[in-house]
């Protein structure tokens, strides 16, 4: 059950304490009386309805629920967001790698035979998070396997 205070936004949990239209203090929400939550300015009202939160946004009028679609500049800023989300979790990964490519050239550099790292698919790897923005969907981003990674 989710509850609205004085027609506010519904929340899923009563407070433990109340104060009725006459003054009087009540806690304990598992004791309250419907006609208390009344008097308090409780009403009841439904579950949030479901909704693609990409499209469309959910609000509450004061009496019911109503979803909403997304004007163009509210999904551009939306994709926007993701898009900066991806890149910043791209960086990360690419640096969580980086040690592995900087170990390989300096034992090159040095004549040291290298480790066991492919240094062609850890080039490759690490071109193909590069590319992660050219995908067309920010929400639904297919990234490249960590060759390094034992688990892929």
């Amino acid at each position: 059950m989710w509850y609205s205070h004085n027609n506010g936004y519904p929340e899923k949990d009563l407070p433990f304490r109340i104060t009725l239209s006459n003054g009087q203090v009540r806690t304990d929400p598992s004791s309250f009386s419907q006609d208390e939550l009344v008097s308090a300015g409780f009403t009841t009202t439904t579950e949030p309805p479901s909704f693609n939160s990409r499209t469309h946004k959910l609000t509450w009028t004061g009496t019911e629920w109503q979803v909403i679609e997304l004007t163009s500049e509210e999904l551009t800023t939306l994709s926007n967001q993701e898009w900066a989300l991806v890149r910043s979790q791209r960086d990360e990964l690419i640096k969580n790698i980086e040690w592995k490519i900087f170990r390989n050239l300096s034992e090159v550099r040095l004549g040291v035979t290298t480790t066991t790292d492919n240094i062609s698919q850890l080039d490759t790897y690490v071109q193909e998070l590069r590319d992660i923005t050219k995908q067309s969907d920010p929400f639904a981003i297919n990234w490249p396997s960590d060759p390094t990674d034992p688990l892929e």
